[in-house]
């Protein structure tokens, strides 16, 4: 069985810890309630189900299973989809806050 190399492991891992920390400080803020909320569960279990059927594939790498059992149209793979596509928009959210306040920021200093 092979699998990703590390880099891309590593990018994942950082790509998920961001997703769920940022959401976590967003929740604690009382800042985007709902999308934090989901965006914590997103990053919990997305990942743990990814992970679980990844142990399950027969051969080729995790990417190779899930764009198989999406082709297949398991249900697993469908969720773990939405799961990553709901991070993206989290962080899409992220970067708009963010060029937000340094807008204001900088309209205010001139």
């Amino acid at each position: 069985m092979e699998t990703l190399p590390s880099w891309v492991w590593g990018f994942y891992y950082v790509f998920i810890l961001i997703a769920l920390v940022s959401s976590i400080v967003y929740l604690i803020r009382k800042q985007r309630k709902l999308l934090s909320i989901l965006t914590i569960l997103s990053s919990i279990i997305g990942p743990i189900v990814f992970f679980l059927q990844s142990l399950l594939r027969a051969s080729g790498t995790e990417i190779d299973n899930l764009w198989h059992s999406l082709g297949q149209g398991e249900i697993w793979a469908l969720f773990v989809l939405l799961a990553f596509m709901e991070m993206l928009v989290w962080y899409v959210t992220l970067i708009k806050d963010f060029l937000g306040r340094r807008g204001k920021r900088n309209s205010l200093q001139t």
